[in-house]
C-alpha cells in the first residue's frame, strides 16, 4: 500500500473462500478437506505472477496482492483462477468425483485508503459473490 501511494501505482487485492467448504469436510473429512485447499494454493500459484502475493487468510480463504495491477486486470486472473480450479477433480470417495468451487471478490486500493476500510470493501464484495449464486468474481462496478 506504501508503494502503491508513493509511486501511484495500482494495486489490487482478491480475496478467495471455498464454497460448501463446511459441508465438504463433514462429508469427507478434515483430511480430504486438506487437499482441497492444497490443490487451491496449487491452482492459485500456477495463475499468479512472480511479483504477487497470495497467503491463507483463514479457514478456508485465501487473499492475494496484486500490486500494479488494475481491477480489470485483477478480474481477469481471479477468472483463471476460478475456472482453473474448477477442473480440479477430487475423489474423497472410490468411485465418486466432487468439484469444488470458490467465490472471489476483488476491488483495487484507493490512494491513502485505510488497510482495514479496504479489505472489509473486497471481503463485502465476496460475500455479495456467495449471495449472488458461489462459484463467481465479484468486483466493483
Amino acid at each position: 500500500m506504501d508503494r502503491s501511494n508513493r509511486y501511484e501505482q495500482p494495486l489490487t487485492l482478491l480475496l478467495l473462500d471455498l464454497d460448501n467448504f463446511k459441508h465438504f469436510n463433514d462429508t469427507y473429512g478434515h483430511i480430504e478437506g486438506d487437499q482441497v485447499l492444497w490443490r487451491l494454493g496449487q491452482v492459485v500459484k500456477r495463475c499468479l505472477r512472480e511479483t504477487d502475493f497470495a497467503c491463507r487468510y483463514g479457514g478456508e480463504e485465501f487473499t492475494i496482492l496484486l500490486p500494479m495491477t488494475t481491477s480489470a486486470d485483477g478480474a481477469v486472473t481471479a477468472e483463471r483462477i476460478r475456472t482453473e480450479f474448477k477442473k480440479e477433480t477430487f475423489s474423497p470417495v472410490p468411485g465418486q468425483d466432487v468439484h469444488v468451487t470458490v467465490s472471489i471478490g476483488l476491488a483495487q486500493y484507493k490512494a491513502q485508503e485505510d488497510m482495514k476500510v479496504f479489505v472489509h470493501r473486497v471481503d463485502q464484495l465476496m460475500y455479495q459473490g456467495k449471495k449472488n449464486g458461489k462459484d463467481r468474481v465479484c468486483a466493483e462496478p
